[in-house]
């Protein structure tokens, strides 16, 4: 696998996304969204497709946009470290983003702003909707092996909705800054330094679960702050509900995850989860 090699050594961010199979036209309107930030920015495009883009060379700036085909699929986290890695030493924050999402170009500007004002965090993720303006629930607990399978097995049950009214926070009105140790990984926005001090993205989740373990990782060493006074719009197209390979990587991950933290014993996770319930029912 070749690495990717960045043409400056100074950036304000350096932003990844993996497209697998994704329709060029969304592809092209992430890269051009991006491109509009009004900061010194880098984009990598890690592509885990069966065949690269068509547009692989010349369409874009060299100097703002790297291409990597990856001539197989690497993976979701693999794909992003190696984004990750590449901007150690050149760039303050990387940007971990899918391809599904609109933001306006200030967005990055004020998430920089952010982390920048608030050193003591090493991750931040902005609210995040639906394109109908609907919230969706990506701050969430860390998950019990409950949550997973109630979610996976009875998705439309009254056990499930009343597990996720308190896994995924929906009681919580979302309108506070707050420490919270498991985002959903459209959208983050990472401390470089600290991300490659934690290894980046662990490489043994292929796909699915590898946003849980990363914040879980970050939030051990420092704050993982959500930021409610920037909103970005994710369409959100769910692949593990729509493919039986799909729901094959989602169960395969959710126990590496548990392997690798624990299922029934897991000596942190109620006290983390506590923590925060406490801090955010002050800002219901």
């Amino acid at each position: 696998m070749r690495m990717i090699l960045l043409p400056a050594a100074d950036y304000d961010v350096v932003g990844s996304v993996v497209p697998y199979k994704t329709p060029a036209q969304e592809l092209e309107r992430a890269i051009d969204q991006f491109l509009d930030v009004p900061l010194k920015t880098h984009l990598c495009i890690v592509d885990n497709s069966p065949t690269p883009a068509s547009w692989s060379h010349g369409k874009y700036d060299p100097t703002r946009v790297s291409y990597l085909f990856a001539g197989r699929n690497l993976g979701y986290g693999r794909a992003h470290n190696l984004a990750i890695r590449a901007a150690a030493g050149r760039s303050r924050f990387s940007l971990v983003m899918n391809t599904d999402i609109r933001y306006a170009p200030h967005s990055v500007c004020r998430m920089v702003d952010f982390l920048t004002l608030n050193s003591q965090a090493g991750m931040a993720a902005p609210k995040i909707c639906y394109p109908d303006g609907s919230l969706q629930y990506v701050c969430r607990l860390l998950p019990t092996p409950a949550n997973m399978l109630l979610r996976r097995f009875l998705p439309r049950s009254s056990w499930t909705e009343r597990a996720d009214r308190l896994y995924e926070l929906r009681w919580w009105n979302h309108q506070c800054v707050a420490n919270i140790p498991y985002f959903q990984g459209s959208f983050m926005l990472l401390r470089t330094d600290l991300c490659n001090q934690i290894g980046g993205f662990d490489e043994r989740f292929f796909l699915y679960g590898e946003d849980i373990d990363l914040t879980r990782r970050m939030h051990e060493i420092a704050q993982t702050l959500y930021v409610p006074d920037v909103c970005i719009t994710h369409e959100y197209r769910r692949y593990s509900n729509r493919s039986l390979r799909g729901t094959w990587y989602g169960i395969q991950n959710n126990c590496r995850y548990f392997n690798k933290w624990g299922w029934f014993f897991d000596k942190s996770r109620r006290k983390i989860n506590d923590k925060v319930i406490a801090s955010l029912s002050s800002c219901t």
